[in-house]
């Protein structure tokens, strides 16, 4: 197992985990499919992100080749960028693979995940903002969309899901529902949506009491952890 962490964004922890390691800062960002190459690698998984404000902030960072496919880049979402990570590495003759290849037991079926299920005011907002969030996603605006009463709270931007809860709990007060999508055409080889101890942190403090997800195409991470997190607070959690 070979890893390319970046300096600025990854866990140092990987290290311990991986047979070999290279570190980069984002200015090397361009010279990533030759260390590969040189570790005799074919296959690979993109895991994680690079932060969206990275790439609004972050002009002066990037080396010669990465801001050549910058300019190519229709936008500068997420979203974008690693599509066109995608597209380079597989133009290099690298394989990549769908990211929840090895993850495939935190990816949700159908149902309810926690003990306790959403009341019938939590079900006909979740229906209404599942509705709204997967509009979202196909636009490329963001993943999460938090409702009250069928009122919208908060959109997710650049800031992330957990941000984007704590803003609906200052906004709209207790008793928000989350819902998280993805668009229908999503590439499952980067940028799955994801959610996991953190988002039940953050729907705690805001006084959410629900979450609903898409089943099959959204990470939960740590799912125990989380799941047994969700319980303990009483809050409930259903895949769509």
């Amino acid at each position: 197992m070979v890893a390319v962490g970046l300096k600025e964004e990854t866990d140092p922890a990987l290290e311990r985990e991986v047979s070999r390691m290279f570190w980069i800062s984002f200015s090397e960002i361009g010279r990533v499919p030759e260390l590969l190459k040189e570790a005799g690698v074919r296959d690979l998984l993109l895991a994680g992100q690079i932060r969206p404000e990275r790439l609004l902030k972050g002009e002066g960072q990037w080396d010669g080749v990465v801001r050549q496919l910058l300019n190519l880049m229709p936008d500068r979402s997420g979203n974008s960028a690693m599509k066109m990570a995608v597209q380079t590495l597989e133009a290099k003759g690298f394989r990549v693979l769908h990211s929840g290849t090895f993850l495939k037991h935190w990816i949700p079926e159908p149902g309810t995940l926690t003990r306790r299920a959403p009341s019938a005011e939590e079900q006909a907002d979740l229906q209404f903002g599942m509705k709204l969030a997967r509009k979202l996603a196909e636009l490329g605006i963001g993943q999460t969309l938090v409702v009250k009463r069928k009122a919208v709270a908060a959109v997710e931007a650049l800031e992330g899901t957990d941000e984007a809860i704590l803003r609906a709990g200052r906004l709209a007060g207790p008793g928000c529902v989350v819902a998280k999508a993805c668009e229908p055409d999503h590439d499952m080889r980067f940028d799955i949506p994801v959610v996991g101890p953190e988002t039940v942190r953050a729907m705690k403090e805001a006084g959410a009491g629900c979450l609903g997800l898409e089943a099959g195409r959204v990470l939960l991470f740590s799912r125990p952890e989380m799941i047994a997190a969700a319980d303990a607070a009483g809050l409930a959690m259903v895949a769509f």
